[in-house]
């Protein structure tokens, strides 16, 4: 995806939030659903991160598998990431100028037969125990500063599991990459 497409999907989220907050209209959003191409009409797994300018995290949702194109889900995204995550509080209105928006687009998810296969920082990872299912993005361990084992134990927690599910033979993982953009942060 080119940077104009990149930014286009970035506006769409934007939009999608503040025409909640504001009540304003979404031009955007009309002009896609109009257009509907590519890469627009793509339906794949993606998620919406909305972040503070400190860094701090303040709303992340998503999907691993498409459910619609994206023109439909970064809006939709963006609105769960904003007002329905439920770690934290709804954005309010005065919040908006402080949000830092990220989209990932995700690749096809491919099963693989140890967690060893994992590749730091390049592999987003959906572990599966069971019932129990987690998953952290790419680019969540480089960003914590962990390393693999840590990223790992805090992937089973995270599933309700204990640390060392992982290493347990009913625990199964998939891979995936994504491309991930967004918001430059004010200096």
């Amino acid at each position: 995806m080119n940077d104009h497409d990149q930014m286009a999907l970035i506006a769409l989220a934007k939009e999608a939030i503040e025409s909640k907050l504001l009540q304003t209209p979404t031009p955007l959003f009309t002009q896609m659903q109009n257009q509907q191409k590519p890469p627009f009409d793509q339906e794949v797994g993606c998620f919406v991160t909305l972040r503070l300018k400190d860094g701090c995290l303040r709303g992340c949702i998503g999907n691993l598998w498409g459910k619609g194109p994206l023109w439909q889900e970064i809006p939709n995204l963006a609105r769960e990431a904003a007002f329905s995550d439920p770690r934290f509080h709804p954005v309010k209105k005065e919040e908006l100028p402080n949000i830092v928006l990220e989209i990932s687009v995700l690749s096809v998810l491919q099963a693989i037969p140890e967690w060893q296969e994992i590749r730091l920082g390049v592999d987003g990872v959906l572990l599966s125990h069971g019932y129990h299912r987690a998953v952290f993005l790419p680019q969540v361990a480089p960003e914590q500063g962990w390393d693999i084992q840590t990223m790992l134990e805090q992937l089973c927690l995270k599933a309700g599991l204990w640390a060392s599910a992982y290493t347990d033979e009913a625990c199964h993982f998939e891979i995936f990459q994504a491309e991930v953009f967004g918001e430059k942060q004010d200096a």
